[in-house]
């Protein structure tokens, strides 16, 4: 088997976090997986193989929401992160707003229990106190108080399944199955989040789901209360289903 040649990337990553880049035992296993450190928004997040490897196209998620809080001027956001895994949307965004001075309340959901550990470490972690972050295990939205968001957040499963099996096998071979394989046409979780938005999205709120860059609007089913568009991540590809119902007359 030929030895991995490691990106400068990786190299100054595993030698940040005290590992040697000459390892011949390396393989394709994710260097964020053998530190359990993942970078994001600046941000050290721990991570393991029970979440996703936080990816730097995500980051305009973050990006966006800042600039929709800025734009309607929000006091106290209520924010939900669905499908959170490390935490990475959420936390980066409680970290953002706490700087600014900002109070906010978040949700932070996730089906799977261990993936939630993680967050919960990661909150400790990053923030001097975790007061208005409450942690749901919870497929979708389905644990949640019946309250209203600003703001719902979701990076689930978006992958089609028949694609899994041509992916880098540095994803395929480590990243949880849970959170990549998204059904048939690789929306089957996010119609069914779709579906429950004009039950938990407040009149003025914003829904930002990732989704794969495959997808077009006619892949999604949005109820008639809502209108969807999507926006281009930071390498202008179709990345991102943003979600706001429609003005009422």
């Amino acid at each position: 088997m030929p030895k991995r040649v490691l990106t400068p990337l990786e190299v100054n990553h595993l030698r940040k976090h005290g590992f040697s880049d000459t390892n011949p035992s390396l393989g394709e296993k994710p260097v964020e997986y053998l530190t359990g450190h993942a970078e994001f928004c600046g941000l050290d997040f721990l991570v393991n193989e029970s979440t996703l490897i936080p990816r730097l196209e995500s980051e305009k998620i973050v990006q966006l929401v800042e600039q929709f809080i800025a734009n309607h001027e929000l006091t106290h956001p209520t924010i939900a992160d669905v499908g959170t895994g490390s935490g990475c949307l959420g936390l980066s965004l409680a970290v953002s707003l706490q700087k600014k001075q900002i109070p906010y309340t978040i949700y932070l959901s996730d089906i799977s229990p261990q993936a939630l550990d993680v967050t919960k470490n990661n909150a400790s972690r990053l923030l001097p106190s975790t007061v208005n972050l409450f942690f749901e295990q919870s497929n979708l939205l389905e644990n949640f108080p019946k309250i209203k968001f600003d703001i719902v957040l979701a990076n689930l499963p978006y992958i089609p399944s028949k694609n899994i099996s041509i992916l880098d096998a540095s994803v395929k071979d480590f990243e949880p199955l849970l959170a990549l394989d998204g059904g048939p046409q690789g929306t089957s979780l996010i119609n069914q989040l779709i579906k429950t938005l004009p039950i938990f999205l407040s009149d003025l709120g914003l829904a930002i789901i990732e989704i794969d860059d495959t997808h077009t609007l006619k892949d999604f089913t949005v109820p008639n209360l809502l209108s969807a568009k999507i926006e281009p991540d930071v390498f202008r590809v179709p990345r991102f289903l943003m979600i706001s119902p429609r003005l009422r007359k």
